[in-house]
């Protein structure tokens, strides 16, 4: 039997990441990583890793994240981490997911998929019109009649 202590969903174009911190029968913790391919008929894949070779994963992992940014094409662009924090922070001051895919020649869908996989809820930030405007619009139509 297995319990499932934390989850973390990781969505892209073509795939979706379930990252799970699980715990065991025998009291032991693992990461489980389950990816699903969208738009196919493939069943889910699950990769199952022991705690004690994650950090030897990690930093094979980064050292090939790294080696491949120094090659990728410059057409395709990557949102690191530091971005995603600003991204995060921009928004909750106020900035649109509009102004922010500009700002990181993103798409605003990827901005707000982002968003919300940081547990953001998205809302509309269009400041609303003073009232005084309205009684004006209201002053004008009066006159005239």
């Amino acid at each position: 039997m297995k319990t499932i202590l934390e989850t973390t969903q990781l969505e892209f174009d073509k795939s979706n990441f379930l990252i799970d911190l699980v715990e065991h029968s025998n009291g032991r913790l693992y990461i489980e990583i389950v990816q699903t391919i969208l738009n196919t008929n493939k069943k889910s894949k699950t990769l199952k890793i022991n705690p004690s070779v994650l950090s030897d994963i990690i930093k094979v992992l980064q050292i090939y994240q790294e080696k491949l940014q120094k090659e990728s094409n410059p057409e395709i662009k990557y949102i690191t981490e530091s971005d995603q924090e600003k991204i995060q922070q921009n928004y909750l001051k106020g900035v649109s997911i509009n102004d922010l895919a500009m700002l990181f020649d993103q798409k605003p869908e990827l901005i707000e998929m982002i968003l919300r996989n940081k547990g953001i809820e998205i809302v509309e930030n269009t400041m609303p019109k003073p009232k005084f405007w309205r009684n004006y619009k209201n002053r004008k139509k009066r006159k005239r009649k």
